[in-house]
């Protein structure tokens, strides 16, 4: 009988119905889930004669699922602070790959595996173009992103360009000094104290000399009850009036004394701070402890001695001096560019000898020294280099560029997000994991990146919400109800009819 059937496709049509609404429900909260709607059609209709006009007399065979469309609508902000989570306002999925094949997807909840790898949360891997020396070039092939693996060393990198910001008091006597301190870092990643002194030498005229001070480390023996300490210092090195070496020794008397730390001026010679120490010493009445200096090493040696403070000295310098010339307006006039081949070689810790530019150009033309009446001061510095450091995690820009973040403040571009999309998004084939796939409704997927060919772009520390709006599901949701209770009215009406029936047979 199909006055039964009729009702019963009614019933199948609104189950699907209260399914689609009860699921949409429970991923509200699904990142980036887009909600699905049911849409119905009537199903074929059978002729039982017709009019006296001769118009079909039609009954229908009852109802079905015409489609089950997705709703793309973009769904809100949902800002997390986490750097691995990327949102993607407008158009397009990020790509991920697994073991069934490429998948899209709107969820950019990202991670990185043990082996560095960007994956999804349920482990697909991120699609993108990886960088090369920094840089993604335009003929990168798509892959997966590698990132650093946590916890790994990004190499430290020597200064090789340096620049200050300062004014020299053109109203100084002659004879006037002034430094100006900069940072700088050797070849395995150890700062060093430069400095560049000017001194006045004339009208508008100041020489200057660059020194880089080293900490000398350092190493320690004992033999026959003597403690020996040996600086070793670079060839050429002076000892810079930073140091500050004082030592704790026996006196004759039978007590202890500490020596203060001798005066050092600049450009002092090993032979002469060691002098001072030796003088020094014999002043306190320490008799067991004397220094030595031999070459470019001075050693301390002696029973029962501490020392407290640095030695440091001056590294031996190339082309480190010079003559900076002003014109009547306070403006640099010679050099006119900038100084190049600054060397200065024989670093305690073993490093490469630093070869230095300095910038006096600045980055408009104009030099960062200048020489007008007022204190002399330096207001900024600029240099290139930088320690080691541990990778810590990364960034991505709104193109998808993606910099690896290191513990020295340094960050390197390791790749770039692809995305993709496809001419009917509607004809996408919803998968598990609020992935997606292609099919030939779909068309295939076209892949670039964020800002390009009609793409969205991306945003850091942030996730797509979901775009199911809850007061339209609850009113859908009784609309179904009300659907599924007239076909269930329906069938308990035609069986009474039927039992009717029978009972009119008996």
């Amino acid at each position: 009988m199909s006055s039964f059937s009729i009702p019963l496709s009614g019933l199948e049509a609104a189950t699907t119905d209260l399914d689609t609404i009860a699921n949409n429900l429970a991923n509200m909260n699904t990142t980036a889930y887009k909600s699905q709607d049911v849409s119905f059609s009537d199903l074929f209709y059978q002729q039982i004669g017709s009019t006296g006009s001769g118009d079909p007399l039609e009954v229908g065979t009852g109802v079905q699922v015409e489609t089950t469309a997705t709703d793309y609508t973009e769904g809100g902000v949902d800002t997390t602070g986490v750097g691995s989570d990327v949102m993607l306002n407008g158009n397009g999925f990020f790509v991920v790959q697994g073991s069934g094949g490429t998948e899209y997807t709107r969820d950019g909840s990202f991670t990185q595996s043990a082996s560095g790898t960007l994956i999804t949360q349920n482990g697909l891997e991120v699609m993108g173009y990886q960088a090369v020396n920094g840089a993604v070039g335009s003929n990168s092939t798509l892959g997966a992103i590698q990132l650093p693996v946590q916890g790994q060393v990004e190499q430290p990198s020597a200064t090789t360009t340096m620049s200050v910001t300062a004014n020299l008091d053109a109203s100084a006597a002659v004879g006037a000094t002034y430094s100006s301190p900069i940072t700088i870092y050797d070849s395995l990643g150890d700062s060093h104290a430069a400095s560049i002194t000017y001194t006045k030498t004339g009208t508008n005229t100041w020489s200057y000399s660059v020194s880089v001070a080293d900490t000398v480390t350092p190493s320690t023996s004992t033999t026959g009850g003597v403690d020996t300490n040996t600086y070793n210092f670079g060839a050429g090195a002076t000892v810079d009036p930073s140091t500050n070496l004082t030592i704790t020794a026996a006196t004759t008397s039978g007590g202890t004394a500490t020596i203060a730390a001798p005066t050092v001026t600049s450009g002092e010679s090993l032979a002469t701070y060691t002098a001072a120490l030796n003088s020094a010493l014999t002043a306190a009445g320490i008799t067991g402890v004397t220094a030595t200096q031999t070459g470019n090493t001075v050693s301390i040696s002696g029973a029962s001695f501490s020392t407290t403070g640095t030695v440091t000295q001056d590294a031996a310098g190339t082309n480190n001096t010079g003559t900076l010339t002003f014109d009547a307006s306070g403006n640099l006039s010679s050099p006119s560019n900038s100084v190049e081949g600054i060397q200065f070689s024989g670093l305690a810790d073993g490093a490469a000898p630093l070869n230095l530019t300095w910038n006096l150009a600045g980055s408009n033309g104009t030099s960062p020294v200048t020489q007008v009446a007022g204190t002399s001061a330096t207001t900024n510095t600029v240099q290139n280099g930088y320690p080691s450091g541990t990778y810590e995690g990364f960034t991505v820009s709104s193109n998808g560029t993606i910099s690896a973040a290191y513990s020295n403040n340094q960050t390197q571009v390791v790749g770039q997000l692809a995305l993709a999309n496809v001419t009917n998004p509607e004809g996408l084939s919803v998968v598990a994991g609020n992935d997606y796939e292609t099919t030939l409704a779909s068309g295939a997927a076209s892949i670039s990146t964020a800002g390009s060919d009609g793409l969205g772009t991306i945003e850091d520390g942030a996730l797509e919400a979901s775009n199911v709006n809850i007061s339209t599901e609850f009113s859908d949701l009784i609309v179904a109800q009300q659907s599924y209770e007239a076909s269930s009215k329906a069938i308990t009406t035609l069986d009474t009819i039927s039992q009717d029936t029978i009972n009119m047979i008996h």
